[in-house]
Parts: structure tokens; sequence; C-alpha cells
């Protein structure tokens, strides 16, 4: 089979992982091009990557006709290249959050109607997290009650970047970050979220949140605490899982992938993973559902779930109408 030819709109820091993580299957893919509104920065991705370079993606689209496409532009301009390549027959790869609101959400998804559309909810490809589900899914864990989250880092360019323009980015920290927590609840618990509270607060002088914290309720009734903040100095990346008969703690910033303690265990077992990291086993999800005709882990009904708690969660704070 040939390889896969690959392209990717948007060059800034994001579209750094989704090339790298194509190069880590250049024996599959080739990445043709690379295109950004700023032509320097995707030269300079070039340089790395290869591929031609583009300031429009559209004509980078007409000009190369790829089999695949990477959307890495902020979430503004994400609906205009989803549709260009539905019309091209392009199968779509498109960055979180899927968009900046629920009805931008659905016009991507309908335009890709019958083609190939994954969203880059990349810590479903967390190991992990996947080892985590497979505890659930066995029992060992029990009946599942609550679930903590929390991801936080001080965003050195809070401020002066495109992720805290509301018009851009369709809000704060609460659509950036917290779209993540929001899947990986859905994931572990396999349920729709049916309640949403939120919490938000900005410390910083900026227009949107930098902090936030999201109160919900799956279909089974198990609960979910998710944090986080553009603030905090003391950068975590956790996920408690509290059950009947266990608890699983993911800490992406330990050595062991994953630590867990069932009801009748005096320590915990940890275990360490030496799989490829989430962007690359993403890249690799993508491709085989290319090669295979396949459906992708993460679909487009998955990008409307996470945005109608997002929508709520802005609801419930007076944020949408």
């Amino acid at each position: 089979m040939a390889k896969i030819r690959v392209a990717v709109v948007g060059a800034g820091g994001i579209a750094g992982a989704h090339l790298r993580a194509y190069a880590a299957h250049a024996e599959r893919c080739e990445i043709v091009g690379i295109a950004d509104v700023l032509e320097s920065a995707a030269r300079e991705k070039a340089e790395t990557y290869g591929g031609a370079v583009f300031s429009d993606g559209v004509a980078m689209l007409d000009a190369l006709r790829p089999y695949a496409l990477s959307i890495c532009t902020p979430p503004k301009y994400r609906l205009p290249y989803v549709e260009a390549a539905a019309a091209r027959g392009i199968a779509v790869l498109c960055e979180k959050p899927p968009a900046r609101t629920l009805a931008e959400t659905g016009a991507i998804v309908d335009a890709m109607s019958g083609k190939l559309l994954q969203f880059a909810f990349c810590h479903r490809f967390h190991r992990p997290l996947q080892a985590a589900q497979d505890l659930i899914r066995g029992g060992a864990l029990g009946k599942l009650v609550q679930i903590e989250n929390r991801f936080a880092f001080r965003f050195a360019r809070a401020g002066v970047s495109w992720f805290t323009d509301a018009d851009i980015a369709g809000g704060g920290i609460l659509i950036d970050t917290l779209v993540h927590s929001i899947d990986i609840f859905r994931a572990l618990t396999g349920d729709e979220i049916e309640r949403t509270r939120a919490a938000l607060s900005s410390t910083l002088p900026i227009r949107v949140e930098d902090s936030a914290s999201l109160l919900v309720q799956g279909a089974g009734g198990v609960i979910g605490s998710l944090n986080c903040s553009w603030v905090t100095p003391v950068a975590e990346a956790i996920v408690k899982i509290h059950g009947t008969e266990g608890q699983a703690v993911i800490d992406y910033n330990a050595e062991a992938g994953l630590r867990y303690r069932l009801a009748e265990d005096e320590n915990w077992t940890t275990r360490r993973f030496d799989a490829p990291d989430r962007f690359v086993a993403q890249a690799d999800h993508f491709l085989r559902c290319i090669e295979s005709g396949g459906e992708p882990l993460v679909s487009g009904a998955d990008g409307l779930a996470v945005m109608r708690v997002i929508e709520s969660a802005y609801e419930s704070v007076g944020m949408r109408s």
C-alpha cells in the first residue's frame, strides 16, 4: 500500500506534536505539506519534518491532494478547513476543542458525514488511562463512585496568546483544557454526563476564566470533580478513580504511570509503560482507520457530547444564553 499523504494546517505548538507523531510512522505515511497564515511558522516546522510550505491551507489541499489532514488551527478557524477537506474527500484529525460552540461542532460533524473524522482527545490513547479502563471493565475497582481530575500549570503566555481571546478560542481554560477532563470522565465511566455545575474565576487581568472547576454526574450516578488552572505554579496532571473495591491513580508527572490499591491489598501496585506516547498512539489509530476503513475511537458523536457539557457549564454561570 502506498504511503498515506498527510498535511497539517496550523503550525503552532500542537502541530509539532502531530508532526512528530506522523514522523514516528514514516513507514506508513508521508508529510507532504504544512500551512499556516504565518508562513515562517510553517517553514520552521517543514525544516524538521519535511513537506511543502503554504500560507493558504485551502491552496495546499488543492495543490497536494493529501489523503489526510490534521487541523491544528485555533478553534475559530477550524470549520472552514473541515468543509474544504470534506469537499475534497480528505480524512480529518481535528484538534480539541472541536470548535468554539456546540453549533460550530455540529456543523463540523455534518460536513464530515460519511467521511473519516477523528477529534484529537489524545488522552484516550494514554496507556495508563487505557489500563485503568481495563481495571474498571474487569470489575477490580467494584462499582465506580467518584472521579477526581486536575490539570494545572502556570501559563506564561496568558494574556498575550489567542488562548485567552474568547472570539478565537470560544472561552478560557474551561473550553481549552477541561474538554480533556470531560472526555476522560466519559471514557472511564462509559456514561454520558447528565448534570453539570461550573465555577469559574480569573486571577489574571484577562477577559476569560483562568481557573475552572466542574462538578458533574454521569447517567450511572458517578460523580466527577474536574479542576484546572493556568495560574498555579506547581504543575499537576492527575486522575483519581474511586470505586467500592479499590482506587486507581493516573499521575502524568510520576514515573509510575498507574498505581492502584484494591480493598484486600496492603500495598499499592504500580505499573510503568514503555508504549509510545499518546500523540504517537493517536496518529497510529487515525492512520489505521484510514487503512482499514474503520470507525475512530473518538468520533464526531464524542465531540458533540463533550461540547454539550461545555455549553451547559458556561450556561450554569450565565456565560451562554
